[in-house]
């Protein structure tokens, strides 16, 4: 029993930093403004202050924030994140819905790529949460066009899940396990179109 114990509440640690580094991805810096920031905030309405922060250093052209229901905010994720982005300065004129069908996040990311205006939207910023941004880039990158330039912003949320730190909690774990599988299916689902 103690055996069983200590292995549900520890990992070893080598483990842990491949996977952490297998998930979690920091951004490259590749631009300094963006011409669209792919918005995918959830219902951590903290992630806002730091799409604000990063608006009032780098301004960009434009955000797209889904068109989903969330039900944990009761309401559609673009009409909560784009009353909260405007209250704190960012203009109305600029953000936009993803729209489309959506079963998953992933979906919402294809969805997004397609509405991009090729011709003149060419550095992409992935802004979401921190464990989400490697799958965030992975789908992201395998609808867009050649010429466009992907970069990410990875946020932490009030639940402060990093690379360092994920393994130490049980929500950190099954958020790091979630996105392994949600990555897999990913690539089961799209194979004959992604390759």
């Amino acid at each position: 029993e103690d055996i069983n114990i200590h292995l549900r509440f520890s990992m070893n640690i080598q483990f842990a930093k491949l996977l952490g580094e297998s998930i979690f991805i920091e951004s490259k810096n590749k631009f300094i403004n963006a011409d669209v920031v792919l918005y995918h905030p959830g219902h951590f309405p903290e992630l806002n202050e730091q799409v604000v922060k990063m608006y009032n250093e780098r301004p960009f052209k434009k955000i797209m924030i889904p068109n989903v229901h969330n039900k944990f905010l009761t309401e559609e994720e673009f009409s909560c994140h784009k009353k909260l982005l405007i209250n704190y300065g960012i203009p109305e004129s600029i953000i936009y819905p993803i729209f489309g069908e959506a079963e998953s996040a992933n979906d919402v990311i294809k969805n997004a790529i397609f509405q991009l205006d090729y011709s003149n939207e060419k550095n992409i910023l992935l802004a979401g949460k921190t464990f989400f941004m490697r799958r965030f880039l992975l789908v992201a990158s395998a609808f867009a066009k050649n010429d466009m330039v992907l970069d990410v912003l990875p946020m932490e949320d009030n639940r402060g899940l990093n690379k360092e730190n994920w393994h130490l909690t049980d929500v950190g774990r099954k958020r790091v396990m979630n996105e392994y599988h949600m990555i897999s299916q990913f690539l089961k689902q799209n194979s004959l179109e992604i390759l």
